[in-house]
């Protein structure tokens, strides 16, 4: 090839190319950052806002067990009590709505995880159970007790996980905040909420009402 054929290879090479519309570039996004982007659309103080008042607690209300007759089942048959008033998903553990009276023996707030301890009625003088009080409420109970808050609604577990978080917060800031904790012992409460089953622990409650009996006896 002479030197005149050459340089118009080289020509038509380059006006080729000057006609092409060059690569765009894009990142592929890790699952960490599509999560993220989901969380942020997410507003999982919003989606409480819309059930708290209008299904959540009246769920809770409407359909609580009361807790002595559900300890007293879960004592003589563990399985068939917690298939017969609990919700699961799959393999999980078993999360109970309930609802109880009982006499306040003593408040233990040395850790962030709050406990109120219940006698319940008629009373014998010992713990028969807990509210949690925080400031640390633990646990997903009020989420998954219910039975319409399911995975399968959400675009990925942190939204699920934020949902469970924002409950537990609710009960902080609307249920707990309107105790007035040093003036509880030797009083009668009467509650509703809900509670995870640990096998061997105490039922510890994530309380949706209180109500403070005065002169309960």
């Amino acid at each position: 090839m002479n030197r005149h054929a050459a340089l118009s290879v080289c020509l038509g090479l380059a006006l080729s190319l000057a006609g092409c519309v060059p690569w765009t570039v894009r990142p592929i996004e890790s699952a960490e950052e599509k999560q993220s982007q989901g969380r942020e659309r997410f507003n999982a103080a919003s989606y409480v806002d819309s059930i708290w008042s209008s299904r959540l607690a009246p769920a809770i209300l409407d359909s609580a067990v009361d807790l002595r007759t559900l300890l007293t089942a879960l004592e003589v048959d563990a399985g068939g009590a917690a298939r017969k008033y609990g919700q699961r998903e799959g393999e999980g553990p078993f999360h109970f709505m309930v609802k109880g009276r009982g006499r306040v023996l003593a408040i233990d707030t040395r850790s962030r995880t709050g406990l109120i301890s219940i006698d319940l009625a008629p009373g014998d003088g010992k713990p028969d159970a807990f509210l949690e009080v925080g400031p640390v409420i633990r646990g997903t109970s009020l989420r998954d007790a219910v039975g319409f808050i399911r995975f399968g609604q959400f675009v990925n577990q942190l939204q699920f996980a934020d949902v469970a978080n924002e409950l537990n917060a609710r009960v902080l800031n609307s249920v707990v905040a309107r105790l007035k904790l040093p003036t509880l012992p030797g009083k009668v409460v009467s509650f509703y909420g809900t509670f995870t089953l640990t096998p061997g622990s105490p039922a510890e409650i994530v309380p949706v009402q209180v109500n403070v009996e005065e002169r309960g006896e």
